[in-house]
């Protein structure tokens, strides 16, 4: 019964109008403080040799970065995911230019329908991205400003820690009646966004692994059927199409 009332509720009304909030400070003080500890020890693919020759061999390895992912928080959820592949035959220098130019993200990677470099300082980047996700019968567009900030820690080796917080919602987009909602208000599938990568040089090609760490709003019980699927399949599987569409464009 409940299944089929909330059908009918979605039939009846568009999505926005029955599921909109408004993203709180104390969600943003427990996402920030969890980053804060994350960031203290990112990466995990150097605690398991197994998992990096795997990885060496050619497999692409996607997993949950914390056994409870995702992990509750006040009126939010995160996402906690590690992943990592090896790029072959292939230079830093290629792989960083892939990773740094925004202006040619629309054209590599699937979701992304609009990009721009927006400045640059050196190794440090802010960019624009109008991502587009569709999971029937949800379709999710939003722009978003990411700033990236790219460091060498040792030869062969870079860093690199990216901060997307200016998320904004995009109704009817492509439409006349498009309308970009303020940051932290709407549906709220998304509204952090936090990337750590770690490169290095090995074998002839770059041992890549990013962990992403994402916020999205707590799931209503009546809605769930609809919701769940999609909030809970985007960070991995947008994590596993960097790595792939990534891997590819630094062998071309």
């Amino acid at each position: 019964m409940k299944y089929r009332s909330a059908i009918l509720l979605l039939a009846a009304a568009p999505l926005s109008a029955q599921f909109n909030t408004k993203l709180q400070p104390q969600t943003i003080e427990q996402f920030d403080q969890y980053a804060r500890t994350v960031e203290r020890h990112p990466f995990l693919l150097d605690k398991n040799a197994s998992d990096r020759q795997a990885v060496l061999k050619g497999q692409l390895l996607i997993r949950p970065a914390n056994p409870e992912n995702p992990v509750a928080i006040t009126d939010g959820l995160i996402h906690d995911w590690d992943g990592a592949v090896f790029i072959p035959d292939t230079t830093m220098r290629k792989v960083l230019s892939v990773l740094q130019d925004f202006d040619r993200d629309s054209q590599l990677y699937p979701n992304i329908v609009r990009s721009r470099l927006i400045r640059r300082d050196g190794n440090n980047l802010v960019g624009f991205w109008r991502v587009e996700w569709k999971y029937p019968p949800l379709t999710v567009v939003l722009d978003m400003v990411q700033e990236a900030h790219y460091q060498e820690i040792a030869p062969g080796k870079w860093i690199c820690k990216a901060y997307t917080k200016d998320i904004s919602e995009v109704e009817n987009a492509g439409t006349a009646r498009e309308k970009k909602l303020p940051p932290g208000v709407g549906e709220g599938f998304l509204w952090r966004m936090y990337a750590y990568w770690n490169l290095e040089t090995v074998d002839g090609g770059v041992l890549a692994e990013c962990r992403t760490l994402s916020l999205s709003r707590t799931i209503p019980p009546m809605l769930a059927w609809a919701i769940k699927p999609f909030v809970q399949k985007l960070p991995r599987e947008s994590l596993a199409a960097t790595l792939r569409e990534t891997r590819k464009a630094a062998t071309q």
